[in-house]
Order: C-alpha cells, then sequence, then structure tokens
C-alpha cells in the first residue's frame, strides 16, 4: 500500500497526498540542509576562521536563522497532516457510520492541477433525533463521479463530534484508474 491508503477489510481507504504533504516535505528538507550546515559550520568554525581572512562567527547563526524557520514549519505541516490521517484512520476503523444523500458534485476550484479542477461530493445526513442537517465534503476526487448523484454513501463519524468524518467514496464508485 503506498503513502495515504491502507486497508480496512478487503477496501482501500485513501486519503491521497495533499499539498500541505509536499510542502512539508519541501520545508523539512530545506530546513534541514540549513540546520546541518549551521551544526557543521559550528563545530568546524575554529578551522574556518584559521583559513579565512574575515570573521565566520555569523555563519552558523546565519544558517541557523534561515533553515530553523523552515524546519519548524515543515515538522507542524507533517503533524497536522498526519493527525488528519490518524483521524481518518481511527473513525474508519472504529466503524460508525450513516448513509449520506450525494446533494451535490461540484469542481473545487481552490485547487488546480494541470489546468484542470477535481470533484468534490457534497453529502447530506439528516439525524433522526435532533432535525440537525449535517453536511459533509469527500476527498477530492480527479474524475467525474457523475453516476453518484441522487444515491447514498457511508459517511464514517465520530458521535462525539460529526466534524471530524471520512466521506467513503471508495464504496460508492468502482475502481477507476486514471492512464
Amino acid at each position: 500500500m503506498g503513502t495515504g491508503e491502507w486497508g480496512v477489510g478487503s477496501r482501500k481507504i485513501r486519503t491521497g497526498i495533499g499539498a500541505a504533504d509536499i510542502v512539508a516535505l519541501v520545508f523539512v528538507i530545506v530546513g534541514g540542509v540549513f540546520a546541518a550546515v549551521s551544526v557543521g559550520t559550528a563545530l568546524n568554525l575554529p578551522a574556518i576562521q584559521a583559513r579565512g581572512t574575515g570573521s565566520a562567527a555569523l555563519l552558523p547563526v546565519v544558517f541557523g536563522a534561515v533553515g530553523g524557520p523552515f524546519l519548524v514549519i515543515g515538522i507542524i505541516l507533517a503533524a497536522v497532516s498526519a493527525r488528519k490521517r490518524a483521524m481518518i484512520r481511527r473513525v474508519v476503523e472504529e466503524g460508525r457510520f450513516v448513509m449520506a444523500d450525494v446533494a451535490d458534485i461540484r469542481p473545487n476550484y481552490s485547487v488546480e492541477i494541470n489546468g484542470r479542477c477535481p470533484y468534490v461530493l457534497e453529502c447530506h445526513y439528516r439525524d433522526p433525533a435532533s432535525g440537525t442537517l449535517h453536511v459533509f465534503r469527500s476527498r477530492n476526487l480527479f474524475f467525474c463521479p457523475a453516476e453518484t448523484e441522487n444515491r447514498q454513501v457511508r459517511v464514517y463519524v465520530d458521535p462525539e463530534n460529526f466534524s471530524r468524518y471520512y466521506v467513503d467514496v471508495e464504496s460508492l464508485v468502482p475502481d477507476v484508474e486514471i492512464h
């Protein structure tokens, strides 16, 4: 199984790799390189100063000041992404779900890859006890799931907090391979 997917029974749950994951990776790599250069420079400062004519005392500080924020931001973004994946995994593994109606299929214009916007399913579930309407949105889908309109989809939820959920679009649409 690849990054961002794991099996539940015989199905695969896909969370995908988002922009935050890519940014986190780039920030951790850049910040790590600068932090390593900062530490290496600090450890070899006497040798560096012996070979040069100027003061090299600021080199570790400059590399650390540049690399430190990159590294911290990258770690924070990676932690937020990992926490979201763990929440989805926990909600799905607990197996509590509601059947929600697919109310709308719309392009997500805030994301564009190769000139195309992904689709998002909007699902509605009315709680029979309270009458509250819950609106759930699926992950980005890079194919048009038109055949899913006016159907129901399984939405895994945390019963204490419905804002923790996962729309199981894999159970609704057939296996799709984009070539």
